[in-house]
């Protein structure tokens, strides 16, 4: 407990005045900024992360900061426009041949050849012998396949149709998060200043707080970000040795490995059993083999090392962190759910500090 020393606010009725007009001010500023609040939080996080870089370049600028603001703005848009630019243009023209590969595989009638491979005739051998003959009959594996084939082609069309709609939204976003980077990156010390001020915390925990947020969220980003990048790489590398389109598939292990519990299983576990029904044997004992030993290692040695600024959080109370946050508040969980996780376990160690003669007093009682 702070001792008797400690000066405290006498309340007066104008203060709870204050505090409700600063509570009604402060819920009116972040409805208004609430559509925009995932680039202004991201863009502040960045530019935690992006100080070492901000220094050097303010010491080669002579101590300009905006001339080192903006250059760090600059190598920011560079590295993220660049890379995923590319990857997206790649993915587009893989996605488009995948597509027509298969509606041209489906056109040829391959899915009668298909049947009769002896792996596919055992596999419905076997079925017709345990499954009632009902369940099977009149079943046009053709039709279901041309079916299936058609609504992959419509919801493609479709998910084309809005990235096309809503590109203005994410560059203008984009470009949000750029300009709050500009500023933030330059008057963060002023700003960390100024609300530390105004929490009521002492200032070792107000350090212990700050320090615990910046690192649980260098943490899930970073590990988030390298960890998916990693598994699709490798992902598209074993992909490419099997005769598949490497950089589609590779990019939708990326993505799915933000998944959790599934992650990257989505989509090699489907490769795999199509190189093995299409009598590709040896390709889908290589494709299960890599992605269980090679594209699996990665999720266990490269999250686990990023995920050190978190040290404090159990194995699952991250898993639980990821899960809860992407359930909550979408892709963005992946980096909201660790931080506000790893913020309640900061406020429980300073309760405990507080209070802990009073908590000793009443385990002894």
């Amino acid at each position: 407990m702070d001792t008797d020393n400690t000066p405290r606010p006498h309340l007066t009725i104008a203060h709870y005045f204050l505090f409700l007009l600063l509570f009604m001010a402060l819920f009116l500023s972040y409805q208004m900024i609430k559509p925009y609040l995932d680039p202004v939080i991201i863009a502040v996080i960045l530019a935690v992360l992006s100080n070492p870089v901000y220094q050097w370049f303010k010491i080669k600028c002579k101590g300009r900061k905006k001339t080192a603001a903006f250059l760090s703005c600059i190598v920011l848009i560079l590295l993220i426009i660049i890379p995923l630019t590319l990857v997206f243009l790649a993915v587009i023209k893989q996605g488009i041949l995948s597509f027509n590969a298969i509606n041209q595989w489906v056109a040829q009638g391959n899915i009668e050849k298909l049947t009769h491979t002896p792996f596919v005739s055992k596999m419905l051998l076997l079925s017709q012998k345990y499954l009632r003959g009902s369940l099977l009959k009149g079943i046009d594996l053709n039709a279901i396949m041309i079916t299936v084939s058609s609504h992959a082609g419509e919801l493609l069309m479709n998910q084309g149709k809005d990235i096309i709609t809503n590109i203005s939204s994410v560059v203008g976003k984009f470009f949000l998060m750029s300009f709050v980077f500009f500023f933030a990156i330059q008057d963060q010390k002023k700003n960390f200043e100024y609300v530390s001020h105004l929490i009521p915390l002492s200032t070792a925990h107000e350090k212990i707080v700050v320090n615990k947020i910046k690192a649980v969220a260098k943490s899930a980003l970073l590990g988030t970000l390298v960890t998916s990048a990693s598994q699709g790489f490798a992902g598209g590398i074993a992909f490419t040795i099997c005769g598949l389109p490497g950089v589609f598939w590779g990019a939708m292990m990326a993505f799915a490995s933000l998944i959790p519990v599934v992650g990257t299983a989505l989509i090699w576990v489907p490769g795999a059993i199509w190189l093995f029904i299409s009598g590709a044997w040896y390709h889908g004992i290589f494709m299960v083999i890599w992605s269980v030993v090679v594209v699996g290692m990665i999720d266990n040695l490269v999250r686990p090392l990023f995920m050190k600024g978190s040290a404090d959080m159990s194995t699952l109370l991250i898993f639980f962190s990821i899960l809860g946050g992407i359930n909550y508040f979408g892709l963005t969980g992946l980096l909201y759910g660790p931080m506000i996780f790893g913020l309640t376990l900061v406020l429980l160690y300073i309760y405990d500090l507080e209070f802990h003669h009073f908590l000793d007093h009443q385990d002894q009682n």
